[in-house]
């Protein structure tokens, strides 16, 4: 599948650390929850369409070439950026959802010959089934270090779980945010 790049950012600093030399970090922000959580499951694709069109993070690539790190902003596209790329939603049963989220934190994220991260963002639903529907259940958003800070997460699922669970929420629109927020290192100002 083609993305269409709109603009592409060299990562430096800090950014460019995290993903050096093949290397990875993968954040993981849990949130424990209770109740019916086919409601998530439901409303999901509608939430994660209007947070790819409000934070334009969401749609970028990091992509390798020639030992140069580059983030890839992608043109806004529902086709292009389905939804199931972004969530899925995993019955556990006898695995722990701890053992879970560590092994997928651990998985390498790069494909295309270790060239590209694609997609850097990701919302996991994990349920049990057989477990009545006040227990608890766990919505995780894995998030790749090099375009996100530990912070960042937090609002992310908040922002998911508004949308997610709002009465109307097949009713709701987001328009497109094309503004392309700049890298860390190019924030800090350098006396040289």
């Amino acid at each position: 599948m083609t993305h269409q790049v709109i603009s592409t950012l060299p990562l430096l600093g800090v950014e460019k650390f995290f993903c050096l030399h093949g290397g990875w970090l993968t954040i993981a922000h849990a949130a424990h929850l209770s109740g019916n959580y086919s409601m998530l499951i439901s409303n999901a694709s509608n939430a994660l369409q209007c947070l790819l069109k409000r934070h334009s993070r969401m749609r970028t690539r990091l992509r390798v070439d020639d030992n140069r790190y580059f983030l890839d902003n992608l043109q806004y596209n529902s086709e292009h950026l389905s939804s199931d790329l972004f969530f899925s939603a995993i019955e556990i049963t006898n695995e722990s959802w701890q053992e879970l989220v560590e092994r997928r934190c651990n998985q390498d994220p790069y494909s295309n010959n270790g060239t590209v991260i694609f997609p850097l963002f990701h919302f996991m639903l994990l349920y049990n089934s057989q477990q009545s529907d006040d227990q608890l259940f766990h919505l995780v958003l894995f998030q790749n270090h090099c375009v996100s800070d530990g912070q960042s997460g937090f609002i992310l699922i908040h922002e998911f779980l508004t949308m997610a669970t709002t009465s109307n929420a097949l009713e709701i629109s987001e328009p497109l945010n094309t503004e392309i927020l700049p890298l860390l290192g190019q924030l800090i100002p350098r006396p040289y």
